[in-house]
């Protein structure tokens, strides 16, 4: 027999599915409309710097902070079956990234904000490298979360979560050693993981209405 989910949990999941659209929907904004701002140049974080800048801050912070309630949700959505208790957390561990990413900003490089020297290269000031280690920290959570997702779905089900946890690592590595632009990189991955998050919450939550669908149980 189906059930229902408890509505304070729905809207919790559907906190997850707005953080990404807030997230990508800002800082698309932001890189078409800031002056000086080259995706080929500058990673999306450094939309938090300048004139402006309070926009991206707010992005990363709501976005976290929505991030975190969804894995409020999902930990109360998921009672049974391989990742309960690990997805939830990784995830929460995601918006815990990225509220960090947002409260210490990235440095100032290669012309932007207004007023940066074009040959300046980024410098590693405390709040340059917690924003790092909070990067670093949410994608490897991320990309953490999609391996145990698809472990948990199988089958046909699993292959969001595979393709995103493989894509996501690829981009990644393109961008730091500069295979490709790593704004660019970064911010497809991006996209990615917050696509991904949006699709798994829907297959949980129709796992948690539908209990008869196959699950592994008495797993962590």
């Amino acid at each position: 027999m189906a059930c229902e989910l408890n509505p304070a949990d729905q809207r919790r999941l559907v906190a997850g599915q707005l953080a990404g659209v807030l997230f990508c929907g800002v800082a698309t904004y932001g890189a078409l409309t800031r002056p000086g701002f080259d995706l080929n140049r500058h990673a999306v974080s450094n939309l938090s710097l300048g004139e402006g800048g309070w926009t991206m801050i707010a992005a990363f912070v709501i976005s976290g902070l929505l991030t975190l309630l969804c894995a409020i949700g999902l930990s109360n959505i998921l009672k049974e079956g391989r990742g309960k208790r690990t997805i939830p957390i990784l995830v929460g561990i995601y918006g815990i990234g990225l509220v960090l990413a947002g409260i210490f900003p990235p440095p100032a490089c290669c012309g932007f904000p207004a007023g940066t020297a074009e040959d300046q290269l980024p410098v590693m000031t405390p709040s340059a490298i917690v924003h790092s280690m909070a990067f670093m920290l949410a994608f490897s959570s991320l990309i953490a979360a999609c391996f145990v997702a698809a472990a948990r779905m199988g089958g046909a089900a699993a292959l969001p979560s595979l393709a995103a946890g493989m894509l996501m690592p690829l981009l990644v590595g393109l961008g730091m050693s500069n295979l490709m632009a790593p704004g660019i990189a970064f911010f497809i991955a991006a996209i990615i993981g917050w696509t991904w998050l949006a699709i798994v919450v829907m297959q949980l939550a129709g796992q948690s209405v539908h209990p008869g669908d196959p699950i592994p149980a008495h797993q962590p």
